[in-house]
């Protein structure tokens, strides 16, 4: 009697797919992740050459009066579009191990390392889309191939860690609308550093307030009518469902976070059953206020002490429709070790090739409000 088998080349394939809807999952980003344009992060998958560009279209709401029973013709909208062009690199990561290794180890190495290289793509996923929120602009060649051992892979945008004064002070004077310091619009300055330094630990922490200063600044240009003096594409909301429902979904640090967490201890006791397994109050998760998902990812660090009296300051990422784009040129991928020293190492890897970078359009955020606000 013969059995059928798979073939390895079958099993590697179901691996590489296992890993990589794993691993992305468990980034803590893959529910705002989609194909749509209505998406937070905007996917697109297209098979591609590294080197290659991935274009990613942005489009507006149309914001054009009612013509009743005049003539319509001539009097037609145009769709606001633009386009933001995204170009892959390339991720890689592996492990080896000598066989002198393997034979004294109580455990598999190789299989171990296959899980650990998972937990390195997740982490680099996670800290390539917080690096893409927190980026302040695009430089049109500056993608880094990390072909020296000092360099690291990068996509072309500068992130806010790495941006010198002189690029935040750009940033800052490009999206007035775009940039909330604290809890008072007139906080705003043109120079970064002026408008951070009225960020203060009693009146700008994070609360049910800001949220509501956020969106009320996201939906107030959602429509922009004919005459208005702000030239502005809306940030539009995520829309679900036959309900019509719209939301924003907000990325904060455990800092800011938990602010938050407290602001709403009496909402959440009053306004909800005190129900253990599902009440904020016992029970750690995301929030929801006033049609806002807070989702807290702890790798959101602070931007340094730099609000009123060296007061440590935090980003909060406010996102609409189309905030980041990740363009895939390719999937995960397993890879094996060649030089092998007569048989003597094996090495496993992972490599894919994909991009996340902020939407923008002539230096303008497109589709999300970064607020700075302080914390003790």
């Amino acid at each position: 009697m013969s059995f059928t088998t798979p073939a390895t080349g079958n099993i590697l394939k179901k691996w590489e797919t296992d890993y990589f809807a794993e691993y992305v999952r468990e980034s803590g980003f893959n529910p705002y992740m989609g194909t749509s344009t209505n998406s937070p992060f905007v996917v697109k998958k297209q098979l591609i050459q590294g080197g290659q560009v991935i274009t990613i279209p942005l489009v507006t709401a149309f914001s054009g009066g009612n013509v009743g029973a005049g003539t319509l013709t001539g009097n037609e909208e145009a769709l606001g579009n633009f386009s933001y062009d995204l170009k892959p690199y390339w991720h890689r990561f592996a492990a080896a191990i000598k066989k002198s290794e393997e034979q004294n180890s109580v455990i598999d190495l190789l299989n171990a390392s296959k899980d650990m290289l998972k937990v390195r793509d997740m982490d680099d996923m996670r800290d390539s889309i917080i690096n893409a929120l927190g980026s302040i602009t695009e430089l049109s060649s500056a993608y880094k191939e990390g072909v020296s051992p000092t360099e690291q892979a990068h996509p072309k945008e500068v992130f806010f860690s790495e941006s010198t004064a002189a690029q935040k002070n750009a940033w800052s004077a490009a999206n007035r609308y775009r940039i909330l310091y604290g809890n008072a619009e007139a906080n705003y300055n043109a120079t970064f550093a002026t408008a951070a330094a009225n960020v203060d630990t009693t009146a700008d922490k994070f609360t049910v307030s800001s949220l509501a200063l956020l969106k009320r600044m996201a939906k107030r240009r959602l429509r922009i009518q004919k005459g208005d003096s702000i030239d502005l594409p809306s940030i539009r909301p995520i829309r679900t469902g036959s309900q019509g429902r719209e939301y924003f979904v907000c990325f904060v640090g455990p800092e800011p976070f938990s602010d938050l967490k407290i602001d709403m201890r009496t909402i959440n006791l009053d306004g909800r059953p005190r129900d253990v397994e599902s009440n904020p109050i016992f029970q750690d998760g995301d929030l929801i206020v006033d049609g806002v998902v807070v989702r807290e990812i702890p790798e959101i660090s602070n931007v340094g002490t730099i609000g009123a009296s060296s007061a440590t300051v935090y980003p909060v990422y406010f996102t609409g429709a189309q905030a980041l784009g990740i363009a895939w040129g390719q999937t995960t991928r397993a890879t094996q070790r060649k030089e092998d020293d007569y048989g003597f190492i094996k090495g496993v890897g992972v490599e894919s090739l994909w991009s996340a970078e902020k939407l923008r359009y002539n230096g303008i955020d497109h589709g999300m409000i970064t607020g700075f606000f302080a914390a003790t």
